[in-house]
């Protein structure tokens, strides 16, 4: 079994955004045991952009491999490239959040606003609920409030809207736990992150 395989025990950390905390259910041996990321390695290894989004989703929620957010980055950095709107939009994340932990590149919205830009222009709608926040906010750009409603009614056409439970970039994260639990088949929390799927895939 590859290091990857091996299932991190107890709560995995919590990632803080803007003081609240999401947090992630504990490993269960019997449901990462049933899946080897050797096959997605491989694929990734070889180029393959779907893969390469598929593991850099699994490194960086840390399910069914060990978490490791610069291995993370790595991987969506060069599906986002390739064109990938769903990584594009997991990059921006990063990014703008600053889930690295101890390795470069520093967090920095301004890094994050033209991965965000890439994959709103292909419809993915989590990027254009995470751009309208930062036009709306001018955050790392000059505040658009037009642009913002603009793309905050694209976002909600498809089923991505502010919601009183979770601040934007929480709906966001959890997106990419809800892909991770599917590309892992531990499909018994997906309900845990129920949201919806972003298009542009």
């Amino acid at each position: 079994m590859t290091k990857r395989a091996r299932c991190l025990t107890g709560l995995r950390l919590s990632l803080l955004l803007f003081g609240f905390a999401l947090p992630v259910q504990p490993c269960r041996a019997n449901a990462s045991a049933a899946f080897d990321p050797a096959p997605l390695e491989q694929a990734a290894a070889a180029g393959d952009v779907k893969a390469e989004l598929q593991l850099g989703t699994l490194d960086y929620v840390g399910i069914g491999v060990v978490q490791d957010y610069i291995g993370a980055a790595n991987l969506l950095r060069q599906a986002a490239v390739a064109g990938n709107a769903e990584a594009q939009c997991e990059l921006g994340f990063l990014y703008q959040t600053g889930s690295f932990a101890k390795g470069p590149p520093p967090p920095d919205p301004k890094d994050a606003l033209p991965w965000y830009e890439k994959a709103a222009a292909q419809g993915n709608g989590f990027a254009e609920f995470a751009l309208a926040e930062m036009l709306q906010n001018g955050e790392a750009v000059t505040a658009d409030p037009v642009q913002a409603a603009a793309l905050f009614a694209k976002a909600a056409a498809q089923g991505i809207a502010p919601s009183a439970a979770t601040i934007p970039l929480q709906q966001l994260q959890q997106h990419f736990y809800a892909l991770a639990y599917a590309v892992s088949g531990q499909t018994q929390w997906v309900d845990l992150v129920s949201v919806a799927s972003g298009g542009g895939q």
